[in-house]
C-alpha cells in the first residue's frame, strides 16, 4: 500500500523531460556522427530479411546484391531501326555523366574490336579452351586435326580477322579464340546483338534498343525528389515530346523501378492512412467531449509520440524504411488510448476535483498496459530482421511518450466548468446493463470458441504457415506490362546464381572452372551463364592451353610448309614462335596482375567479386533458372560453391522467422502471465492470459476461411496484438475493482472508464483498419491479423470483465 501511495503521489514531470530531451540529443549526436546516412530508405529487397542461412558468404551475396539490384534496361522501340537508336542516343546523352548513376552505357563492349583482338593475340596460348585443349593433348592427330582446320579456314578465305598475324599464329589461334570470346559473351548476356554499334533486337515487328544502367549511391535513394529513375522518366518524357511522330516507345525494367513505384504507393498511403485518420479521431473528440481542448492536447500528444519515434528509430538504425512509417502511423490509433482513457474523466466524470486525481484514479490501469505492451514490443528488439525491430522500437518509443505525456502533462489541465456532458455515456450505460448479464458473456465467449474451432476444422487444409516473397508485390500496370516485354526481348530472366569461394584469386577460379563442367552437365549446355573464367581462366588451365599451345609448336614447321613458305622460312618463323613463347611463358593473365583489359573488367563485372574479408568470391550466375532443386544439388555437398535463389532463400528465411516469432509469442505469454499473477488473483489472470488465446483461433479461422496464409508479417501482428489487445481487459479488470459494487450500474459516471475503452478501441481499429487497406502486402496482412486481433480482443475483455463483476456481486 505505501508503495502504491507513493507511485499515486510521484511526479512524472521531470521523467517526461529527461526522456523527450534523451531522445532528441541522441538524435542530434547520430547526425553528426554520420553525416548524410541518416535518412528514409524505400528499397524494395531491404523490407524482407537477409539470408540468416549462409553466414559465411552474407558479404560476397550483398555485395552481388549491391550490383545486381542496381541495374536498369531501358528498352527503346520503334519499327524503324535508325529512328530507335536515334532516340536512344538522345535519352543516353542525358543520362551519361549523371550523379545518379554508376555507369550508363548504350554503344557494344564489343565495338573496340581492335582492343580485343590485339589482347586475344598477345595472350594466344593463353587462352585456349580446356575442351579443345585436352583434344589437342590427348592425341598426335587431334593436335593434327586442329593444323588441318587452321589450314582450311586460311585458304577458304572466311575468317573474321585479318591474316596479318600468319607468320606468329599459323595456326589461327586467335581467330579460334576470338570465336569463343564472342560465343562467351552471347551465352553469357542476352537476346540482344550488335546492330550498327548498340545492341538491339527485332521482335514482334519492332526494334528495340538497349541502354544499360546502373544506379549509385544517390541515384539509387529512392525516397528522394531527385533520383535515378525520376531522371530517367523525365529524359524518355523530354524525348517523346519532342518526337512529332509519337511512334517510339519505351520498355523499363530493372528492380529499382519497382522500388521506386513501391516507395511512391507507400508515400501516398502514409498520407491517405495518417489524413484519413486524424480526421476521423478529430471528428470523434470533438464530438464526444463537445470541447477543443481534449482535441489539441490529443493531437499534441500524438504528434509528440511519432515525432519522437521517428528520431528514435534514425538515431538507432540510421536508416528506417518506408514501410516502418506506414506502419507507424497506426500510433495515431494506440497513442491516443492513454489520452482518451484522462480525457473521459476530465470532461465526464464530477466525482475528480482536479487533473492530479484523474491521473491518480487511471495511473494503474494505465501502467499495467504500457508494461503488457512494452514487454511484446521489447521482446521483438530481439528478432534478426530490421524492419521488424524498426517497428518495434518505433512504435515502444511511441507509446512511452504517449503514457509519460498523460501521466505528467494532463494533470496540469485545468478542469472544465461545466462537466459530465460527455455524449453517448448514458446510451453505453443501458448497454452494459443488458451486456454485462452472465449468461451473455458467456455465449459471446462460447461462441467465438466454438465457430472458430469449427471453422479451423473445416477449412483444416488452408492453415498454413507458409510465406511466398514473390506474393509481397504484385507487379501490375504499365510495370507488369514492362517487364512481360523485356522478358521476351531481352530473353534473360536470372532466377539464382552460385557464389563461389576460395583462399586466394587461382583457388576460386579453379573452383569455379569446375563447377561450370560440372553445369554445363547437367543442363546439358541448353542454359547460358555469365561467369569469370570464361573470360580470365585459372593459371592452372592457362598452363593446360600452354601445354596445348606448346604441342603444336612442334608442328609449326609443317604448318608454315603447308601455308607456302620455304623449308628455310619455315624454320625461322617456327623458331621465332618457340622464342616469343619461352620469353612470355609466365605471363599469365590475372586479375590482381592487373592485366585484365576494360573491356573484360565490364563483361565480368557482375561475376567478379574479389577479395572480402579475407577470401575471394566469384559468381556462376545461369541466364534462367530452370530447375531450383537440380541446380541447389550441384553444390549440395561443395563446400566452396553456394547456390542462391532470393525469392526461395528468403521465403524460406520468413518461414524461420514466422517460427521464431512465434517463440517470442510464447515467450511474451509467459512473462505476461507471471506479472498478471502479482496484481491479480489466478482466476482473473487465467481469464485475462485467454484472450491471446482465443485471439489466434480467431485470427487463424479467418485466414483459413479466406485461403490467406499465415505469413511472417501476419503472424508478427498476432504478437503485436498480444500487447495492444491485452490493454484492453486489463482496463475493465481495473474498473472493475475499483468500482463501487452498490453502485447502480446504469449511473453514466459508472461506465466512463468502460466507455473511455470504447473509444480507445474504435480509434485504433480506425487506424489499423486503414492499414488492412493497403495494397501493399506485408502492410496489408499486418493490418489486417491486428484489426481481426483488437476485434476479438476487445469483444472478449468487455465480456470477460462483466462477467467478474457479476461474479464479485454475488
Amino acid at each position: 500500500m505505501k508503495n502504491k501511495t507513493l507511485l499515486m503521489n510521484k511526479n512524472f514531470l521531470p521523467a517526461w523531460i529527461i526522456y523527450h530531451a534523451a531522445v532528441l540529443v541522441f538524435f542530434v549526436i547520430t547526425l553528426i556522427a554520420f553525416p548524410g546516412k541518416v535518412g528514409i530508405d524505400s528499397d524494395l529487397f531491404n523490407l524482407v530479411p537477409k539470408s540468416i542461412s549462409m553466414a559465411s558468404v552474407k558479404k560476397a551475396d550483398d555485395k552481388m546484391m549491391a550490383v545486381t539490384s542496381q541495374n536498369i534496361f531501358i528498352l527503346v522501340a520503334n519499327e524503324d531501326f535508325k529512328e530507335a537508336k536515334r532516340v536512344a542516343e538522345k535519352v543516353y546523352g542525358q543520362l551519361d555523366g549523371s550523379k545518379n548513376f554508376e555507369s550508363v552505357s548504350l554503344y557494344s563492349d564489343v565495338g573496340a574490336m581492335s582492343e580485343i583482338t590485339d589482347f586475344l593475340y598477345e595472350n594466344r596460348w593463353n587462352l585456349i579452351d580446356e575442351k579443345t585443349a585436352d583434344d589437342i593433348l590427348s592425341s598426335q592427330d587431334a593436335a593434327a586435326d586442329f593444323a588441318m582446320n587452321a589450314l582450311a579456314q586460311a585458304y577458304s578465305g572466311f575468317t573474321m580477322l585479318p591474316l596479318d598475324n600468319i607468320e606468329s599464329d599459323p595456326f589461327l589461334i586467335t581467330e579460334y579464340n576470338l570465336h569463343n570470346y564472342l560465343g562467351s559473351v552471347q551465352n553469357a548476356g542476352t537476346a540482344m546483338s550488335v546492330k550498327d554499334g548498340v545492341l538491339a533486337s527485332h521482335f514482334d515487328g519492332k526494334w528495340y534498343v538497349m541502354i544499360r544502367g546502373i544506379l549509385s549511391v544517390s541515384g539509387a535513394k529512392l525516397a528522394s525528389k531527385n533520383n535515378a529513375i525520376t531522371e530517367i522518366y523525365a529524359a524518355c518524357n523530354s524525348v517523346n515530346n519532342g518526337d512529332a511522330s509519337g511512334n517510339t516507345t519505351f520498355v523499363y525494367s530493372g528492380t529499382p523501378f519497382h522500388s521506386h513505384e513501391s516507395s511512391n504507393s507507400a508515400s501516398r498511403e502514409i498520407s491517405i492512412i495518417a489524413t484519413v485518420s486524424m480526421l476521423v479521431v478529430i471528428v470523434l473528440l470533438i464530438f464526444i467531449f463537445r470541447s477543443v481542448e481534449p482535441l489539441l492536447f490529443s493531437v499534441g500528444a500524438i504528434l509528440l509520440s511519432v515525432g519522437a519515434a521517428f528520431i528514435a528509430t534514425l538515431a538507432v538504425f540510421h536508416k528506417m524504411h518506408v514501410i516502418t512509417l506506414v506502419f507507424g502511423t497506426s500510433l495515431i490509433g494506440s497513442c491516443i488510448d492513454y489520452s482518451l482513457h484522462f480525457f473521459t474523466h476530465w470532461a465526464g466524470n464530477q466525482k475528480f476535483n482536479s487533473g492530479k486525481e484523474i491521473k491518480n484514479h487511471i495511473l494503474s490501469g494505465l501502467l499495467m498496459a504500457i508494461i503488457s505492451t512494452g514487454i511484446c514490443f521489447a521482446i521483438l528488439l530481439f528478432a534478426p530482421f530490421a524492419i521488424l525491430k524498426q517497428m518495434s522500437l518505433f512504435c515502444l518509443t511511441g507509446l512511452i511518450s504517449s503514457f509519460l505525456t498523460t501521466v505528467a502533462i494532463y494533470p496540469y489541465i485545468k478542469l472544465p466548468a461545466e462537466r459530465g456532458n460527455v455524449r453517448f455515456t448514458a446510451g453505453f450505460a443501458k448497454v452494459v446493463s443488458v451486456l454485462e448479464q452472465k449468461w451473455v458473456g458467456r455465449t459471446v465467449i462460447s461462441a467465438l470458441f466454438i465457430i472458430s474451432v469449427l471453422l479451423i476444422a473445416v477449412f483444416h487444409n488452408n492453415v498454413k504457415v507458409k510465406n511466398d516473397l514473390l506474393t509481397l508485390y504484385n507487379m501490375e500496370g504499365r510495370l507488369l506490362e514492362d517487364e512481360i516485354t523485356a522478358s521476351k526481348v531481352i530473353q534473360y530472366t536470372p532466377g539464382g546464381w552460385y557464389i563461389v569461394s576460395g583462399d586466394s584469386e587461382e583457388d576460386v577460379l579453379q573452383n569455379e572452372e569446375a563447377l561450370r563442367h560440372d553445369f554445363e552437365n547437367i543442363t546439358e549446355g541448353a542454359v547460358g551463364y555469365v561467369s569469370t573464367t570464361n573470360f580470365v581462366p585459372s593459371i592452372q588451365m592457362q598452363k593446360k592451353s600452354q601445354a596445348a599451345y606448346e604441342k603444336l609448336l612442334s608442328m609449326a614447321e609443317a604448318q608454315f610448309e603447308s601455308l607456302g613458305y620455304s623449308s628455310d622460312e619455315a624454320a625461322m618463323l617456327s623458331e621465332k614462335m618457340r622464342k616469343d613463347f619461352s620469353d612470355s611463358k609466365d605471363a599469365y593473365v590475372s586479375i590482381e596482375a592487373g592485366n585484365v583489359p576494360d573491356f573484360i573488367t565490364s563483361a565480368i563485372s557482375s561475376a567478379w567479386l574479389g577479395k572480402i574479408d579475407g577470401k575471394y568470391y566469384s559468381v556462376v550466375l545461369p541466364t534462367k533458372v530452370t530447375e531450383y532443386t537440380t541446380y541447389r544439388s550441384l553444390v549440395e555437398n561443395n563446400d566452396n560453391a553456394f547456390f542462391i535463389s532470393k525469392s526461395q532463400d528468403i521465403s524460406a528465411d520468413l518461414d524461420k522467422l514466422t517460427v521464431m516469432v512465434l517463440k517470442f509469442f510464447v515467450i511474451a505469454y509467459i512473462l505476461m502471465f507471471i506479472m498478471l499473477k502479482f496484481f491479480y488473483s489466478w482466476k482473473q489472470a487465467f481469464k485475462i492470459i485467454s484472450v491471446p488465446f482465443l485471439i489466434i483461433l480467431v485470427v487463424v479461422a479467418v485466414f483459413a476461411t479466406c485461403k490467406i496464409n499465415l505469413e511472417f508479417f501476419s503472424v508478427t501482428g498476432l504478437i503485436l496484438v498480444f500487447g495492444l489487445g491485452l490493454d484492453y481487459i486489463i482496463y475493465m479488470m481495473e474498473n472493475e475493482k475499483k468500482k463501487n459494487k452498490a453502485a447502480a450500474s446504469t449511473d453514466s459516471t459508472t461506465v466512463l472508464e468502460p466507455f473511455a475503452t470504447l473509444v480507445s478501441f474504435v480509434t485504433t481499429i480506425i487506424s489499423f483498419g486503414a492499414l488492412a487497406l493497403s495494397s501493399f502486402k506485408p502492410v496489408h496482412l499486418i493490418g489486417l491479423s491486428i484489426f481481426i486481433g483488437l476485434a476479438t480482443a476487445y469483444v472478449s475483455s468487455f465480456f470477460y470483465g462483466r462477467a467478474a463483476h457479476k461474479e464479485g456481486k454475488k
